[in-house]
């Protein structure tokens, strides 16, 4: 209760309770305490106050996309957003990429890594999330195109930056430093202040690099990807994950599927029927 009044997210709170609680736990089991004081429901004490993870509707994407690449401050970003858009890759394994990274002949990226910069401005490479984040994503004719202009784009540097022993970094910022997830995250956020003020009548959800992972996800399983081939490609260790938090269902898509199946049945037994 107190890390909730001094400002806490419900997400950070849930985090440090899963430390402490099988903490607690092997004393209990030892005898050593009485009880486990963390064993309650958390929701129970403090309201669960986190934001419900959205996906972007088809009119949303295309409203943002747009304006993205109709505005002259944030066009340059436009094919940044559609490789997050049109891959689910994570911002940072995003970031991660290398040059050797992209084989634009058989058109797959090869995803195994993580750039990551820390306060102290120290970069530093990581493995993926998991191991199954260890992935080839297929490049669609939009992503191949936003990615040969994104290399096409990149400044020729006479001497690369070496982070863990990569080198060739896709993304550059202005100081031709490696971007991390923060430019991006702040590239969205300019560009969402810039949005409101132009179109208050057209509101969009607050959006993320983590809204395009979802969008994604939901995009692909709306357009019948089989829940396996999504989970390789988003890079989930675990497939209840891709089905229940990436995904988003609707009532529009649930009575587009409903159609197709009553309509497949009436097909079929009016064939039988002739």
């Amino acid at each position: 209760m107190k890390l909730h009044n001094d400002g806490k997210g419900y997400s950070t709170i849930t985090s440090v309770r899963g430390v402490v609680k099988p903490a607690f736990q092997m004393a209990y089991n030892e005898d050593i305490i009485r009880r486990n004081p963390f064993d309650f429901k958390l929701v129970d004490v403090v309201p669960n106050d986190s934001q419900k993870r959205i996906a972007m509707t088809e009119e949303q994407q295309t409203l943002w996309m747009d304006f993205i690449r109709e505005d002259k401050t944030y066009a340059k970003y436009y094919d940044e957003f559609v490789v997050l858009l049109g891959t689910g890759m994570r911002v940072s394994e995003f970031c991660g990429l290398t040059k050797s990274d992209l084989d634009f002949i058989n058109r797959k990226i090869r995803v195994d890594k993580q750039l990551v910069r820390e306060r102290g401005g120290k970069y530093y490479v990581e493995k993926t999330k998991t191991e199954c984040g260890c992935r080839f994503i297929p490049m669609t004719e939009e992503v191949c195109q936003s990615l040969k202009n994104i290399f096409a784009r990149r400044k020729r540097l006479k001497t690369e930056t070496v982070i863990d022993g990569y080198s060739g970094f896709l993304l550059l910022d202005k100081d031709d430093k490696p971007k991390v997830a923060l430019h991006i995250e702040n590239e969205m956020r300019w560009a969402m202040k810039k949005y409101k003020k132009l179109y208050p009548d057209k509101p969009l959800p607050y959006i993320t690099p983590h809204v395009f992972r979802h969008t994604f996800c939901t995009n692909m399983a709306n357009a019948g990807m089989d829940i396996k081939t999504l989970q390789y490609v988003i890079g989930h260790s675990d497939v209840g994950v891709t089905l229940n938090v990436y995904t988003h269902a609707s009532f529009d898509r649930a009575a587009e599927q409903m159609a197709k199946i009553i309509d497949f049945k009436d097909d079929g037994a009016q064939r039988r029927s002739g």
